[in-house]
């Protein structure tokens, strides 16, 4: 047998084992793509199990409705109390059941409830109020009482008690009575700690100087 031959035999011997090894190599290689395609699925179904409900929370809190928070809301107090002293050096005591200090100016406090009261017996209520701290006045609203420490007793619905002077004014008609008689007006100021009541507008006023009348009583015969 020739060299040429021998060489040609050789190659007709390694060439199937050469197609064998290409489709080995080509079917290693497409395990090793399916296991990277798998690898991958099993990476993002983990990232997606860690991740999807920090998502979905973040979508919820998103999509769910906001917190209706006033913008006057910031620090809520129960059981709130002031206090401070007028130009006259007497102290007063503002208190409320509830306080709420404004957002946009801190100063500026929502009262529930407020009630004032002062050294000269001076006594101030309302269902709500707002009291301005830097202006030192104290706004009240609805069904606003007023006992002047004198024995006498007003209804109004709103007043500004200027806390530093002992003033309280109010623009709402005035419904007052004490030791001397009863009194209306359109509007009104109490001045000098309750000495003094000035009335302005359709003022009605009906003094007893006896003092307040007995209330009718009928008797049987």
């Amino acid at each position: 047998m020739t060299i040429a031959a021998k060489h040609t035999d050789a190659l007709a011997t390694w060439e199937p084992k050469r197609q064998m090894t290409l489709a080995q190599v080509r079917k290693r290689s497409s395990i090793v793509a399916v296991l990277r395609i798998l690898f991958v699925v099993c990476a993002a179904t983990s990232a997606g199990i860690m991740i999807g409900p920090i998502v979905a929370s973040s979508l919820e809190g998103a999509n769910a409705d906001p917190v209706n928070l006033a913008a006057d809301e910031v620090v809520t107090m129960v059981n709130a109390r002031f206090t401070g002293h007028n130009n006259s050096g007497e102290a007063f005591v503002i208190t409320a059941d509830t306080a709420r200090r404004r957002r946009t100016d801190s100063s500026i406090v929502d009262l529930k409830n407020p009630r004032l009261i002062d050294e000269s017996g001076t006594v101030v209520t309302a269902p709500s109020g707002v009291y301005n701290q830097n202006s030192e006045y104290l706004d009240l609203f609805e069904d606003v009482k007023v006992s002047d420490g004198q024995g006498y007793d007003f209804i109004t619905t709103a007043a500004r008690v200027f806390v530093q002077e002992g003033r309280v004014a109010g623009l709402e008609p005035l419904i007052g009575n004490g030791p001397l008689g009863d009194l209306r007006s359109d509007s009104y100021e109490i001045v000098d700690e309750g000495d003094r009541v000035i009335l302005r507008g359709n003022v009605d006023i009906t003094i007893y100087p006896d003092g307040q009348p007995e209330p009718d009583t009928e008797t049987d015969e």
